[in-house]
């Protein structure tokens, strides 16, 4: 196994939108995103809703991980089953964890044997920027990006140097090191590493009085880019992610995970044409057994290779054309005590989109498509079409309807013994309406959505009048997510405010049940103040009622609020001490059922404190 990979770079994502930008107007002519169509333009050319969190927002409220900024976002719900670690679901606009496609410095990391993105243990220190994009885009990225596309940038562009030291509660410790910098005049380099530990806490209303789940993580990011020619670069990345974490079974469990994932690219750039050729490989091993180690070690492998063209062409001033050609292949393998592997153990996808984007000013129109084929589950065409206008350039309204789906995933078509491999994918019509404002004295976003869901996957009795013989996954499900989400953004006196409000409707159309683990309505406050050399934040997280299962039965988790408070104090430019407190009211809190035993619940932490000091030179 890798223990250390020094690399990463790939397209740096650029782009604070409403949340991550100043209320100046002025800063939305510079703006930039990435994750749109994947090549870099301006923010006001595309209609796609972006959020995008910079490393200057990340370290004003402190955060710890990838999930402490996403759950601030409009739109995010986060749960979590314990400590860092452990399984963690991000819901975007409601959708499930598998529906949401993550990428770490553009490479996709959602696992071919359960579909979800593992980031739970990237470390904010890590992190250049976050860049949340809510809707469908499957029409250009394929596969899993039903409720939207999550992406975390770790490559710098800053020439730094810098040491942060962390303690806190729990026997909490973090140790971390960046270096960002220009190596030659054409070459440029970033390297990140951090270790971390914690003895964690009780996790579970089940969890034996005075027993606590821990974790440790050690991470390493590293880029390399080099400037062949005024038109020509070449880029070279890595990742590792090295842990283990305890988890409430039936016994005290332990998860270690190693992953790993190399990327090497090609670029050309002149004034209309951009082209990017990109060859990845990653690798994700995951064992599990009892955390006494009296059992043998059940070994979970999954790696997938990845090779990407992508063309982007300027016609002039009001026209652009992007076309990419896409394919990876996928392997897994089960082995270890008392296993079988899976029943098929590789496939292959197939892709190839085009996208269009039309600015007329003050109209902008937009269209995509995409053709995937994949040797599992066969041909799926999805589609995007987006119409938008500017106001006096200070409003902006738009209007879209894509289409996208989920694959099924090996665990769902393959698993020993219970796999279905003739599932279909999950597939989703989405509509949505937007209106932004920029304003000198706030900028704010209002979007109204509609996402339609079908033959979603869940277990069901292979013999539907018996009930009680072998289950099997099966696309028997529908779902109707109906949403409004609000944020804005403005400054009183030495306050600077962050305010996001989520309303939905997650709906189970089978029994119009309320989908599990879904909360009706998210709120979110951040306030940030600078004072000379202190800088302080608050935020508070509002998270609403949720059923905890999926049956008829289910009972409704109640509503809660978190409080977390941070302080940071510049001795000079080079050093900052740092104090912070989660859970400032030690609310006590349910995050999900735990199905080890009846009626217990994944809990979250108590109240807890943290302090530390960033050097840099």
């Amino acid at each position: 196994m890798k223990k250390t990979i020094l690399a990463t770079a790939i397209i740096s994502l650029y782009a604070p939108t409403l949340f991550a930008q100043e209320a100046d107007t002025t800063q939305t002519d510079e703006t930039m995103v990435v994750t749109a169509n994947r090549f870099e333009q301006p923010k006001t050319s595309t209609l796609a809703n972006i959020t995008v969190i910079e490393r200057e927002d990340i370290q004003a409220i402190q955060a710890d991980s990838a999930i402490d900024v996403l759950k601030t976002l409009p739109g995010v719900e986060v749960t979590q089953l314990g400590t860092k670690g452990n399984t963690t679901s991000i819901y975007l606009r409601g959708t499930a964890s598998a529906q949401t496609l993550i990428l770490v410095d553009g490479v996709r990391i959602n696992s071919p044997t359960s579909g979800g993105g593992s980031i739970g243990l990237i470390p904010a220190f890590a992190i250049e920027k976050i860049e949340v994009l809510r809707g469908p885009k499957a029409s250009v990225y394929g596969a899993d990006a039903v409720g939207g596309v999550i992406s975390i940038t770790t490559t710098s562009k800053d020439n730094v140097h810098e040491v942060s030291l962390t303690g806190g509660s729990n026997h909490y410790h973090s140790e971390g090191w960046r270096s960002a910098g220009e190596i030659s005049d054409s070459t440029r380099g970033s390297f990140v590493v951090n270790n971390e530990a914690s003895k964690g806490y009780g996790i579970s209303t089940y969890s034996p009085e005075g027993e606590d789940y821990g974790y440790k993580s050690q991470v390493v990011f590293g880029s390399l880019e080099h400037d062949i020619s005024d038109n020509w670069s070449a880029n070279f990345s890595g990742y590792n992610q090295n842990s283990s974490s305890e988890f409430q079974a039936t016994t005290k469990d332990e998860t270690a995970q190693d992953f790993y994932s190399l990327t090497g690219g090609l670029n050309y750039t002149n004034n209309d044409f951009q082209s990017s050729l990109q060859v990845s490989h990653s690798n994700d091993t995951q064992g599990t057994r009892d955390a006494a180690k009296t059992r043998a070690e059940a070994i979970l492998e999954a790696q997938r290779n990845t090779v990407s063209w992508i063309n982007s062409y300027n016609f002039n001033s009001l026209l652009n054309v992007t076309g990419g050609l896409d394919y990876y292949k996928e392997e897994v393998a089960l082995s270890g005590s008392n296993t079988t592997n899976y029943e098929k153990t590789d496939r292959d996808n197939r892709g190839i989109f085009a996208t269009s984007s039309l600015n007329l000013h003050p109209f902008i129109l937009e269209a995509s498509i995409r053709n995937d084929d994949d040797s599992s589950y066969g041909s799926n065409t999805t589609w995007n079409l987006a119409a938008g206008v500017t106001i006096a350039d200070t409003y902006t309204l738009s209007l879209s309807h894509g289409t996208a789906y989920r694959a099924p995933t090996f665990n769902d078509l393959y698993w020993p013994g219970s796999g279905n491999p003739d599932l279909k994918p999950e597939s989703s019509e989405s509509t949505e309406f937007t209106v932004q404002g920029y304003h000198s004295w706030a900028s704010w976003n209002i979007s109204l959505y509609n996402t339609d869901i079908k033959d979603m996957i869940a277990w069901a009795p292979i013999d539907p009048n018996n009930p009680l013989g072998p289950w099997q996954p099966e696309n028997i499900n529908k779902a109707q997510i109906k949403g409004i989400e609000a944020s804005i953004e403005f400054d009183t006196w030495l306050i600077h405010h962050t305010v996001s409000a989520d309303w939905k409707d997650p709906k189970n159309k089978e029994d119009d049940s309320q989908l599990v683990n879904r909360a009706k309505q998210n709120y979110s406050w951040i306030g940030t103040a600078n004072w000379q050399d202190v800088q302080t934040s608050l935020i508070a997280n509002y998270v609403g009622e949720r059923p905890d299962s999926s049956a008829p039965t289910a009972n409704m988790m109640d509503a809660y609020i978190t409080l977390d408070l941070a302080l940071k104090y510049s001795f000079t430019d080079s050093l900052d001490a740092r104090f912070k407190v989660n859970n400032l009211l030690d609310e006590d809190y349910q995050m999900a059922r735990d199905t080890n035993s009846s009626g217990a619940y994944f809990i979250g932490a108590e109240r807890s404190y943290y302090a530390g000091i960033d050097y840099r030179f």
